[in-house]
């Protein structure tokens, strides 16, 4: 019997598109389905992140789609046609083909989620975020097992679909880490110094960027600040550099593609909450302060950091309570006493969940292994 697809989705923001993307790059590598396919939005990440698709997926579709339109009758009205339009254009890549799907969260999952349903086919959804969107709230009702990142989302979902996987990282963030300190500054041609990294999200948050520039000017020249401003607030950022001059040095960049490596030599960070950027924090051993963003749904990035600030390894503070001089004083603490820093490094790396990939694909193959057809 042919093996079956395996379709995905997982977009419109960094935070379901990357774990998306390392666990499809996981089973191509592991060549245990008959091809991988994906549906995504046109207009959001990952129809700027095309490159990237063509090289893990056989086929995919890029499709005009909504975001919900809100709580009312006439908005979820609106919002289900819409999916369903989005769905039947779906059709050409899966029609009379055996296959399992996994989504992983947000808009751009539903029409692929209302598909599998409408198809009788299996459905996994995988939730990156301490607090679930609607979108899987949804589609938890279908799934055969609802895949979650931090303990305790359990409660919002059927609690015997529910499995504890941790969220998929990139392969290049395990290659960075097997390497040596010395080796990625080699590389990247860096003196060795304190390295504390500054990370406002996909789109940078202004907030931080004010922050990095009051930090820089009060820390020491054994320190130097990474600081991935976001693309639209590069230029306004190095005005403000210019208009403060900092003490320590400063690398300023808008967007980095192998993240890792500045991960890798990272000793302290500053940062949003995503899903993926704070486990990815927590897979290096990074101590860090974390501002989520204030509008994000359900404020599920304060609830992520919550996850790893209860645990030691991080700081937590909300937007509107953030306190420069605070934060300057933590970060001093930690540049002075290393021992602080590797302790609290501990306590952070010892909330990753691990192994992610294996864990979700096993699953996957439980269903996808029986002889009868899907």
């Amino acid at each position: 019997m042919e093996k079956p697809l395996l379709a995905l989705a997982g977009g419109g923001t960094g935070g379901h598109f990357y774990p998306m993307l390392a666990f499809a790059g996981y089973a191509k590598k592991k060549n245990t389905f008959g091809g991988l396919v994906f549906v995504g939005d046109k207009n959001r990440i990952e129809g700027k992140k095309e490159h990237l698709l063509k090289e893990i997926f056989d086929r995919y579709k890029l499709l005009k789609m909504e975001r919900f339109k809100g709580k009312n009758l006439l908005g979820i009205t609106l919002s289900f046609l819409q999916t369903l339009g989005a769905a039947a254009k779906i059709s050409p890549l899966l029609r009379g083909k055996d296959f399992v799907s996994l989504t992983f969260g947000g808009y751009t999952s539903a029409p692929l989620g209302l598909y599998t349903r409408l198809a009788g086919k299996p459905l996994f959804i995988h939730e990156q975020n301490a607090i679930p969107g609607m979108g899987n709230r949804y589609l938890s009702k279908f799934a055969k097992k609802v895949f979650i990142t931090f303990p305790g989302s359990e409660k919002f979902f059927p609690r015997k679909k529910v499995v504890l996987t941790g969220i998929p990282l990139r392969e290049e963030l395990k290659f960075y880490k097997s390497l040596s300190r010395e080796e990625v500054l080699k590389d990247l041609g860096w003196e060795d110094r304190f390295n504390i990294l500054i990370l406002g999200g996909s789109l940078g948050a202004r907030s931080i960027n004010h922050l990095a520039v009051y930090l820089a000017s009060k820390l020491p020249e054994g320190v130097r600040l990474i600081h991935i401003t976001g693309e639209r607030n590069f230029r306004e950022v190095e005005k403000l550099y210019s208009e403060t001059p900092p003490r320590c040095e400063v690398k300023t960049l808008p967007f980095v593609e192998e993240m890792g490596k500045l991960l890798r030599i990272s000793d302290f960070a500053v940062s949003r909450a995503g899903a993926s950027t704070s486990a990815e924090l927590a897979f290096f051993g990074i101590p860090t302060v974390f501002i989520p963003y204030p509008y994000a749904a359900y404020d599920h990035q304060y609830h992520n950091a919550l996850y790893y600030a209860e645990g030691g390894g991080a700081y937590l503070f909300r937007e509107e309570d953030l306190n420069p001089q605070k934060v300057l004083e933590i970060v001093q603490n930690h540049y002075r006493d290393r021992k602080l820093n590797s302790q609290k490094g501990k306590l952070m790396e010892a909330r990753f969940i691990p192994d992610a990939e294996e864990k979700i694909l096993k699953h996957l193959l439980e269903v996808t292994n029986r002889k009868e057809p899907l």
